[in-house]
């Protein structure tokens, strides 16, 4: 008797090589419906079986709910098997999340109530494929889990109603938005119009994010961070609505992330949000998922002054950046352009790129900024420890002269050694004559 391959995970079949899912698909209805509906009798068997069952591990059962999966994509009589176990399986997921939340929660509150920091948060259960991006959503019904990842996925079709209402949320009909939520048949819950929100703020349609936030559409961690891909001219608008709504600029994202050092290519929004209280020091911690954001980060000083923009450094240290969170200029002497390949070896840059960051590593030293600072391994990474060791492998040979010329000392050494011995193993003859002028010079004596 002939029998059929289960697909793994992926899309080929075990044992198969070079055969596309839509041809594993064709060579299953291919078989005679008796041996297709045996087989689809052991996948439900296997599904069947006590989570305990010595004969059938859990892994066993992934296998087989994925395989019943795909067969169900064209198979109508697999697909009437799978659709009750899907729909049992989400609601015992449902119910899973629900459970971990109550248990965070707890946790949480017993930690502010004793002053303890609350555990590292646990990793995070995959869902339907793929990990969870909303996982703060409010969630009423087992379908809403539909909506907790950013690609919606249902048991089957969708409601008849959401095809058109995810069209409206894009193409800013308000009129179609308004009809889908009145009508009887649609089950409007937070999770769903959550949504929809997404989809607007996405397209840079604030009539209809403004009446679904009306409506009761939540405003959690990840929301706010749809404006950014909406075009440049709505994005204020749509967060001035959010920001009529609860949210503010510095409201923590996930890992209490902000969205400040996310906008500094574009001085308009900056201005907004510094002039609407967004502190560029605060930054994403690494321990908890829904924690506060940290109060001494320097990730918007630092992307603003990598990318070289004087204008975007002078209005964040204007507002109060810190230069000393972190290390502004290692980050300006070391930046190179975006097409570098580190493959590639030792690259010397272009004199307009590496020019480009002198006046920011200028402003900063202006304002404080220590051009030798010693810094220390970033998360259990080694790195260059100083910011004229950073110039020299980054092949920035005016930025060498620069430092050298304002006191950076090249005898320090670091992780890698000093700018002087990084010089004389991999520098161009260029650099190796910046170096040995600067060790003439001895400026970092006088310092």
């Amino acid at each position: 008797m002939y029998k059929q391959p289960h697909p793994p995970q992926q899309s080929t079949p075990r044992g198969w090589t070079k055969v596309s899912l839509s041809d594993w698909l064709s060579n299953w209805q291919k078989q005679d419906p008796a041996l297709r509906r045996a087989h689809v009798a052991r996948l439900v068997d296997t599904l069947s079986a006590p989570d305990n069952s010595p004969h059938v591990q859990q892994a066993m059962k992934e296998q087989a709910f994925q395989t019943l999966e795909m067969l169900s994509k064209s198979d109508p009589a697999a697909y009437d098997q799978w659709l009750p176990i899907a729909i049992r399986r989400r609601q015992r997921q449902f119910e899973k999340i629900l459970a971990e939340r109550q248990e965070r929660s707890v946790e949480e509150t017993h930690a502010r109530e004793t002053g303890h920091q609350p555990p590292r948060d646990r990793q995070q259960m995959a869902a339907l494929g793929q990990g969870f991006h909303y996982e703060d959503i409010p969630l009423i019904d087992p379908t809403d889990l539909a909506f907790i990842t950013e690609n919606p996925q249902f048991l089957g079709p969708p409601p008849v109603y959401y095809n058109a209402f995810e069209s409206a949320c894009r193409k800013g009909c308000l009129a179609t938005v308004q009809s889908t939520l009145s009508s009887e048949t649609c089950t409007s819950t937070p999770a769903f119009l959550h949504h929809g929100l997404c989809l607007a703020l996405k397209a840079g349609n604030p009539d209809v994010a403004r009446y679904l936030l009306a409506s009761g559409a939540p405003i959690i961690r990840r929301t706010p961070e749809h404006v950014l891909s909406s075009p440049l001219e709505a994005q204020i608008p749509l967060f001035e609505l959010l920001f009529e709504h609860g949210w503010a600029t510095n409201t923590p994202g996930m890992y209490g992330a902000v969205l400040l050092p996310s906008i500094m290519n574009n001085h308009t929004l900056l201005e907004w949000f510094l002039a609407h209280g967004a502190d560029p020091n605060l930054g994403q911690q690494q321990e908890h998922c829904f924690g506060d954001s940290i109060t001494n980060s320097c990730s918007a000083l630092e992307k603003a002054v990598y990318r070289g923009d004087v204008e975007a450094v002078r209005m964040l240290l204007d507002a109060g950046a810190v230069i000393h969170n972190g290390f502004p200029l290692h980050a300006a002497a070391g930046a190179r352009p975006p097409d570098w390949n580190p493959r590639n070896g030792y690259q010397t840059l272009s004199k307009d790129f590496d020019r480009s960051r002198i006046p920011v590593m200028a402003l900063l030293v202006e304002r404080g900024a220590d051009v030798n600072q010693y810094q220390g391994p970033q998360r259990g990474n080694q790195v260059s420890n100083y910011a004229i060791v950073e110039a020299v492998m980054a092949g920035a040979v005016e930025r060498v002269r620069w430092l050298l010329e304002n006191g950076a000392d090249p005898t320090v050494r670091g992780s890698w050694g000093s700018a002087a011995e990084c010089v004389a193993k991999i520098g161009s003859q260029e650099m190796k004559l910046a170096v040995e002028a600067g060790l003439a010079s001895r400026k970092w004596v006088d310092k």
